[in-house]
């Protein structure tokens, strides 16, 4: 019934469905996520520069693509277009923090009155951050809902509304996606502080 709705407040275009399927190939590149260890454990985690979590003052570098692993700025980011994968990057010696997958991010761009307050307040130009690893299987998430506001996991389609802060709106995924504040200094994003909750699927 969530999926029927979103679908009603924005019928999907054909293009779309063409932009869509553009993107194939990063989502080719980001399901080989999917089998490697969802946690990074052990003290090598934490003296390893590229395994620790986001740290406040980190840049966005891209995923994926012909600018994998430059900074990425609020200007790069359009209303409406696909997501952008991207990894959160030590600006001072630009080591790309891409070695635990709990750290890979989907960034989405809203207008802002959209937002809801809280997230509004960690967003930055209406450009919000939430963890891309999927709350029901640990899948990566790639893909935007033809509404504009909502993100969709490949796997198997839990789709998560960015206008309610990440509340799932079609399962089978149960728990809201987790987001990460940013804000914007001298033309980039930067990581504003720490995740808001858990990370992936609940722990069995």
């Amino acid at each position: 019934m969530a999926d029927r709705e979103l679908e009603a407040g924005c019928p999907c275009t054909r293009e779309a469905q063409t932009e869509s399927g553009g993107r194939r190939s990063l989502l080719a590149a980001s399901l080989a996520l999917a089998v490697a260890p969802l946690v990074p454990g052990g003290a090598a985690a934490a003296d390893n520069p590229r395994r620790i979590k986001p740290q406040t003052g980190d840049g966005l570098a891209y995923m994926t693509g012909d600018k994998q692993g430059q900074q990425i700025a609020p200007t790069d980011l359009r209303i409406g277009a696909p997501p952008v994968l991207a990894y959160p990057m030590d600006v001072n010696n630009r080591t790309v923090r891409d070695g635990a997958r709990t750290n890979l991010l989907v960034l989405v761009k809203l207008l802002p009155d959209d937002l809801p307050a809280a997230l509004k307040a960690d967003s930055a130009d209406g450009v919000v951050a939430f963890s891309a690893i999927c709350t029901h299987y640990g899948c990566p998430i790639t893909e935007i809902h033809p509404s504009g506001g909502a993100l969709v996991c490949n796997c198997h389609g839990s789709t998560f509304d960015v206008r309610k802060n990440g509340e799932v709106v079609a399962g089978p995924a149960t728990r809201r996606l987790t987001h990460l504040p940013l804000k914007q200094a001298d033309g980039a994003l930067l990581v504003a502080g720490n995740f808001s909750g858990p990370l992936g699927p609940p722990q069995q």
